[in-house]
């Protein structure tokens, strides 16, 4: 069996060859046991890395409900992680709900383990200047004065496969706008903070090289940012249970069309 079953792991030497163990220890091994991953069957397609943006400690955006980011992500990537071992694919965490961990050590994980393409996943916020504080159910919150509403895609030139990285951000945005939802363009503006290149305007697709775990990766990268948890609409939008499950099948497959593409090159 290759490398990337189950039925014969080579533990990577590392940070995350450790954690791999630790997670074999404490049951929290990252594979999923399925069909696709059995004795006697084939190998997974790709070996994928999902990251959940932000940590206990550090909970990213405060949107309008009163509610953090990282639980948006947290939910999301959950869903995406057994849609795509359903779909044949090896999932890696870079953490779990409960984990702290930096930026450079989740780059690493997928460095270790050879992955074959990384993806966080974020819910995007605005600027301070666009936002004022709301309380929500006695909770305070942050809600946008104007609507700023969309997805965005973010890639780094300093990604080693760029290339690649570019590829799938096309195949996703591709996805995203077939699903109906819109690029948000707020990133783009010429203000403190944003000014971001945009590759891609109907895409969505940015260039943001300093991305740690875009740039720090050795492996196809991509960062994904659903939609803006502190307008009401977008909100809304996807925190919709039905939402999801369209945004988790839109992502996988995007992963497969790039798998295929990926396939045909090699």
């Amino acid at each position: 069996m290759s490398e990337k079953g189950l039925a014969v792991i080579k533990i990577p030497i590392g940070f995350a060859g450790f954690i791999f163990l630790l997670a074999i220890v404490f049951g929290l091994t990252p594979f999923s046991c399925g069909p696709a991953q059995a004795a006697g069957t084939k190998p997974p397609l790709m070996t994928i890395v999902l990251d959940p943006g932000h940590n206990p400690k550090q909970p990213g955006a405060l949107g309008n409900q009163g509610i953090y980011e990282i639980v948006y992500n947290d939910n999301l990537t959950a869903q995406l992680a057994d849609a795509l071992r359903a779909a044949g694919f090896a999932v890696l965490l870079t953490r779990s709900p409960s984990q702290n961990i930096g930026l450079e050590e989740r780059a690493r994980i997928a460095n270790d383990f050879n992955a074959d393409l990384f993806l966080a996943i974020h819910h995007d916020s605005a600027q301070p200047q666009y936002l004022e504080k709301i309380t929500h159910n006695a909770l305070p919150a942050y809600q946008d004065k104007m609507p700023i509403t969309g997805y965005s895609i973010f890639v780094s030139k300093l990604n080693p496969q760029f290339a690649d990285s570019y590829r799938f951000a096309e195949l996703l945005g591709q996805g995203m706008l077939a699903l109906g939802r819109s690029p948000s363009l707020h990133h783009a503006e010429n203000i403190q903070g944003e000014n971001r290149e945009l590759l891609d305007t109907r895409l969505g697709i940015y260039r943001f090289d300093d991305l740690i775990v875009l740039k720090k990766t050795t492996v196809p990268a991509v960062l994904l940012e659903v939609g803006v948890i502190v307008d009401p609409k977008d909100q809304q939008y996807v925190n919709d249970k039905n939402n999801q499950k369209a945004i988790v099948g839109t992502i996988v497959s995007a992963v497969r069309k790039y798998e295929r593409s990926r396939a045909e090159r090699h």
